[in-house]
């Protein structure tokens, strides 16, 4: 059975690169890089999932109340704890991020159906613009 130290050190190296992946994530929203974006999300969901196996193996684990009796392994849970609440805030950041290029693009969708053919400019059932490309097209004068 893995020592207790060495899955909390897992845990820690695990949440570094959680962090670098969130930051990296970051800097991928703002150069608008798709590619780089889904890359960062697989490597993300895997790094999440690889945490969550640890914290199933630590709750699993014999030595469990070591962590909450000795000092040292306390501040090492302390510290972890820490790491995830600041990937939790950046990943929230992101998340805000996110939804401000989605309104973004949404709007641009908006002005190019406008400029495409302002005169067929129409809402649909759920407020967003759309256009008809039959409108006016059946009339005979």
């Amino acid at each position: 059975m893995t020592q207790i130290i060495d899955i909390i050190a897992n845990q820690h190296k695990l949440l570094d690169s959680l962090k670098q992946t969130i930051t990296a994530e970051k800097d991928a929203l703002i150069a608008q890089d798709a590619d780089q974006l889904l890359r960062l999300a697989s490597e993300k969901a895997q790094l999440l999932n690889e945490i969550k196996l640890g914290d199933t193996e630590l709750a699993a684990h014999p030595e469990l109340p070591r962590l909450t009796q000795e000092p040292q392994l306390i501040a090492q849970v302390d510290n972890a704890k820490q790491a995830l609440a600041e990937c939790k805030q950046l990943n929230e950041q992101n998340a805000a991020l996110i939804e401000h290029s989605m309104a973004s693009v949404n709007r641009f969708s908006q002005a190019l159906q406008a400029s495409r053919n302002a005169n067929s400019l129409t809402y649909d059932g759920k407020g967003k613009t759309s256009t008809i490309s039959t409108l006016g097209n059946n009339l005979k004068a």
